[in-house]
């Protein structure tokens, strides 16, 4: 049970995800470039944390026991478990940025996305490598109706505006492959650190290189206003505090690292219909069956086809399917003539 609860949580994160073009559309208009739209998002994301965790802390829930409730309580974290969480921020979340962005800048927004999802392949790869998950044909299946879906959900199945370049393809799937990473470092880190620790020290980290690579304070100076701050308030709490407090939580009911990436990728499906409902872009039929394919994807992932195989159902249904008409009716027509000649009742019976 916890572990579909797990995947719902990731689910909520994905739907999270898909609004944060709204609040990149309107620093993109203030004058912010993408780097510092990541540096600021991060650390605005761990400002909102912080008195979550102080909270908690004094309150002593999800202190350790044995450790004495406090306002620090949470934010003391081992050296050895740190690590994780700033692997979680350093390649997870500022890397895997900054992969995107290159890549956006070299092949162009629809290209770039198109590579971002190689992440689940990845996803598949890595759980197999260092969880032994197993590869199920559901798993495959999945990924490759994910990975069609993505595509035709963001291209609208127009691929005349995609480009080609080394550095840009390089970048994009690399982007790709430290996503899938995002997964498989938070679910080290949250088997020894609250969800919400490591979410706010990925954060710290996260958002730190992100300064350090971005330099953003030209960018901050030139738009800073009441409504930057509002709007970077917004951005901060709700596509990432709150997506990553169910995202983290969620990896922590320990859920697979090969199917998370699947799940993730709802963000997509949320990514598109917020352009339709609040851009106005073109709903065509292409995007539409884009979207389903995504929403297949998901079912195909977290559905036991050995258990459906096994179940008393599918043998009733297997068992019409293999019904043949014409030999009931030669049966039926066999039973009749056994009673036209000799009165047998039970042939009557079976005929009946």
């Amino acid at each position: 049970m916890n572990v579909k609860k797990g995947y719902a949580m990731v689910l909520i994160a994905a739907l999270t995800w898909g609004c944060i073009g709204i609040f990149v559309n309107d620093l993109t208009a203030l004058g912010l470039g993408s780097a510092s739209i990541a540096a600021l998002r991060l650390l605005f994301g761990a400002a909102m944390l912080a008195p979550v965790l102080a909270v908690m802390g004094a309150r002593g829930s999800g202190v350790p026991v044995g450790e004495r409730p406090s306002a620090r309580a949470l934010f003391h974290v081992p050296l050895s478990s740190l690590v994780p969480c700033a692997l979680v921020g350093i390649v997870g979340l500022a890397f895997a940025n900054l992969g995107y962005y290159i890549s956006m800048g070299e092949v162009g927004m629809s290209t770039a996305s198109v590579l971002l999802y190689t992440m689940p392949v990845f996803g598949v790869a890595l759980g197999r490598l260092l969880y032994r998950e197993p590869v199920t044909s559901s798993k495959l299946a999945s990924i490759a109706i994910n990975v069609i879906g993505c595509v035709l959900a963001v291209t609208n199945g127009d691929f005349s505006t995609m480009g080609f370049s080394a550095l840009g393809i390089i970048a994009g799937v690399a982007a790709g492959f430290m996503g899938a990473l995002l997964a498989v470092f938070s679910k080290v880190a949250t088997k020894r650190v609250h969800p919400l620790a490591v979410t706010f020290y990925g954060f710290v980290f996260g958002g730190a290189t992100m300064l350090a690579l971005a330099c953003p304070w030209t960018d901050i100076a030139a738009a800073a206003s009441p409504r930057l701050l509002l709007v970077l308030l917004g951005f901060g709490l709700i596509p990432t505090a709150l997506a990553y407090i169910f995202y983290m939580n969620g990896l922590s009911m320990g859920l697979e690292a090969s199917r998370v990436p699947v799940v993730a990728s709802f963000e997509t499906v949320t990514t598109v219909l917020v352009g339709i409902g609040v851009y106005g872009e073109s709903a065509g039929p292409v995007k539409m069956a884009g979207i389903c394919l995504v929403l297949l994807s998901i079912f195909v992932m977290n559905t036991s086809f050995e258990k459906i195989r096994r179940s008393e159902l599918y043998g009733h249904v297997a068992e019409s399917m293999r019904f043949s008409g014409r030999a009931w009716a030669q049966e039926k027509a066999a039973g009749y003539a056994e009673f036209v000649s000799g009165g047998d009742w039970q042939a009557w019976v079976a005929l009946r």
